[in-house]
């Protein structure tokens, strides 16, 4: 098997892994899943997309500019959709009010930026031109992919060990107690909406050049996104990034040994295995809380 299959899987699941933490960073806090959040990162691949290709913004500023409005709606999102869920014990409430900002997204960005894919360039002076190295092909902005997921990764598990991320540990643990501690978990909850917002931007601007900008692009990585949460571990930032890298592998030799059509069957299959031995993930545990 030819090595860049694997490495080129390896890369697609850093996206799939980022979407996975970018979902967990959102349910710390609140319990919650933003079935929005793959229109987030669509959002910011759409946003960037445009300020390139008809403002003729810089890149590094349509950047910036993509991640602060994917970030806003985010934390509009949160106040809309979520708090008054979490407010009133609505149960699942927020299934259906995330989901129907994901509809109102999704008919937004239809209307304004239209169907057609659109080609989002690599940041200058990175290209996506293939080199080799022996056996494995591999641009330079794969690695900075794989680079930024790193940097990521480890940013948001440091975040964690910080006292603001405790305390966000704390409100995910129990919600009441931190309360009692003098935590107050909707300020918290609407800053983790910001970085989900932030990471979302970040997302769909690292994913545009590999995988195009469109309106397609926010339901592929929500589900990838879900399925790396699954088998990771809900909540685990580690357990995401195994599960993407994984994912993202299967799908990429699932294909080349058989055909493109193939791949979800063979990642969901690998989904359905892995949570059949292990319900709680791979890197997630099974806890139950005794009043």
């Amino acid at each position: 098997m030819d090595l860049s299959i694997v490495v080129h899987g390896l890369i697609a699941g850093c996206l799939y892994a980022l979407a996975g933490i970018s979902l967990n960073v959102l349910y710390r806090p609140t319990n919650t899943f933003n079935f929005a959040q793959g229109d987030l990162i669509m959002i910011g691949a759409m946003v960037c997309a445009a300020l390139l290709g008809v403002a003729k913004l810089p890149w590094y500023l349509s950047a910036v500019l993509s991640i602060a409005l994917v970030a806003a709606i985010s934390m509009v999102e949160y106040f809309v959709a979520i708090a008054p869920m979490i407010k009133r014990r609505h149960g699942v409430g927020w299934i259906i009010s995330t989901l129907s900002v994901s509809l109102i997204l999704q008919d937004l960005v239809g209307k304004l930026f239209g169907p057609d894919p659109r080609m989002v360039r690599p940041p200058p002076p990175i290209t996506t031109e293939l080199h080799e190295f022996g056996p494995l092909e591999i641009s330079a902005y794969q690695v900075l992919v794989v680079v930024l997921t790193g940097l990521i990764v480890l940013a948001t598990s440091y975040f964690y060990t910080s006292r603001t991320g405790r305390a966000v540990n704390a409100i995910a643990e129990d919600r009441e107690a931190a309360l009692l501690r003098g935590i107050d978990p909707n300020r918290l909850a609407w800053l983790s909406f910001g970085v989900g917002g932030i990471a979302a931007g970040v997302i769909g601007i690292l994913a545009a050049p590999m995988m195009y900008a469109s309106a397609g692009l926010g339901p592929v990585l929500l589900i990838k996104g879900f399925e790396a949460v699954a088998v990771g571990g809900v909540g685990s930032i580690r357990g995401a990034l195994i599960a993407g890298c994984l994912l993202g592998v299967v799908e990429a030799v699932s294909g080349s040994l058989f055909t493109p059509g193939y791949q979800n069957a063979a990642t969901f299959v690998v989904v359905l295995l892995i949570l059949l031995v292990k319900p709680s993930g791979l890197v997630g545990s099974v806890s139950a809380r005794v009043v």
